[in-house]
């Protein structure tokens, strides 16, 4: 009898492992990337890209140039500031080998004269049961380019789209 509960043990395992709340490790991974962001830090900043990702734009290098160029472009607008608060993440949903969560953002740009504030997503990707996350950040990506790094997403992941920047003046 006690090799038969074992046995279904054994077998009931990876269902158990599967139902644990990855929740919390998201938050932790999501948190540590905006805060990468947020300090304009972007060899962290890259580190949290899929390697496909990164392949794809031309390898880690390019992606750094990429993200400079980002960082700078908003600098040259009047950014001072940027401020990235991810929301609560849903469960996620295995697709293909990866884990995936729509995770909810919500990004502010500081001005001297305002505050832009855009809400939109970041695709949260495990390749390794939620141990670590990967984020991409799903502002203006079509769902051509999402296939063309992930061409087993096609048709299994819907992009919300973004509503317009809510503007705001300083007082």
């Amino acid at each position: 009898m006690r090799h038969v509960a074992l046995i279904i043990g054994l077998l009931l395992l990876p269902a158990v492992a599967q139902a644990r709340d990855l929740r919390p490790f998201i938050t932790r991974d999501a948190a540590r990337c905006a805060r990468a962001w947020q300090k304009q830090d972007v060899n962290s900043i890259a580190a949290f890209f899929p390697p496909g990702v990164i392949r794809q734009i031309g390898g880690r290098a390019a992606l750094i140039r990429e993200i400079q160029a980002q960082l700078e472009g908003a600098r040259r607008f009047g950014v001072d500031r940027l401020q990235i608060s991810p929301g609560a993440p849903p469960n996620p949903t295995p697709v293909g080998r990866w884990l995936t969560c729509l995770l909810p953002l919500s990004v502010v740009l500081h001005t001297a004269l305002a505050d832009m504030t855009q809400e939109t997503h970041a695709l949260g990707l495990s390749s390794d049961q939620g141990a670590h996350w990967y984020f991409v950040p799903l502002y203006q990506v079509t769902p051509a380019e999402l296939a063309a790094w992930f061409p087993e997403f096609h048709g299994q992941l819907i992009i919300p789209a973004d509503p317009p920047p809510q503007i705001s003046f300083g007082s």
